[in-house]
């Protein structure tokens, strides 16, 4: 089952071992019985009920996991902040008992999310008012050049529009315009549509430009995400 809500997505069920991937929102981890086991960069092995990772830290789940809970939360939100912060100054480990007992508790992943933001004390973030801006447009728009014409009409150069996004956001700015638009597939793929619509409603070039930015975000293809989700499998989707 996937889940979107308000600066984050959420996956819950069967999880395949996968390849080596990284991205730039704030992972957690839980699984529904037992240890849910990742392998991070530098050669760590991670275990626990719960894990929390930072984002762009390499990782992988080595074997497969029978349930699963996949939480991403947007670098720019102020709960990602809080969460990151509790595990610093590692940048992966174990969940805290304050976001462990959330995360595997049986309410629905929208009470879960608002119970992490009240339970953490989320405050109000707020971003340059140019670089919200620019977001906004640039979220709307998945064409190519959206960035320096975003600068442009705020009279900005694009060096220093990036420049901003990587000190609000944690994160590249052109890394943030990929996830909104896996995003946007991700949302049409959980409506059930065939992986060529899926790519159009996110903005790629094409099927295959998908396939590639995906694997190499996630670590599976759209083809294997897809299968978590058809209605053949008898799994609800949100």
């Amino acid at each position: 089952m996937f889940v979107f809500g308000d600066g984050w997505a959420a996956y819950e069920g069967p999880c395949a071992a996968h390849d080596s991937h990284a991205h730039v929102a704030v992972q957690l981890t839980a699984a529904r019985s037992g240890l849910v086991h990742l392998a991070a960069d530098r050669g760590r092995e991670l275990w626990g009920e719960a894990l929390i990772l930072a984002p762009r830290v390499r990782h992988r789940m080595p074997s497969n996991t029978d349930v699963v809970l996949l939480v991403y939360v947007e670098t720019h939100t102020p709960l990602a902040s809080k969460l990151v912060a509790l595990i610093a100054p590692d940048d992966a480990g174990p969940a805290p008992p304050i976001v462990r007992d959330r995360l595997l508790s049986n309410e629905p992943t929208d009470q879960i999310m608002r119970g992490l933001k009240a339970d953490l004390g989320e405050a109000t973030r707020v971003l340059d008012p140019r670089l919200e801006w620019a977001l906004l447009r640039a979220s709307q728009s998945p064409a190519p050049g959206t960035i320096a014409r975003a600068a442009s009409a705020l009279d900005l150069s694009t060096a220093r529009l990036r420049a901003l996004a990587q000190a609000q956001l944690s994160a590249p700015l052109s890394q943030w315009l990929l996830w909104r638009k896996l995003e946007r597939s991700g949302r049409a793929l959980a409506a059930g549509a065939p992986l060529s619509e899926a790519a159009l409603a996110g903005g790629f070039a094409d099927q295959a430009h998908l396939n590639r930015t995906m694997k190499r975000m996630f670590g599976v293809t759209p083809f294997e995400a897809a299968q978590v989700v058809r209605p053949s499998d008898k799994r609800s989707v949100q």
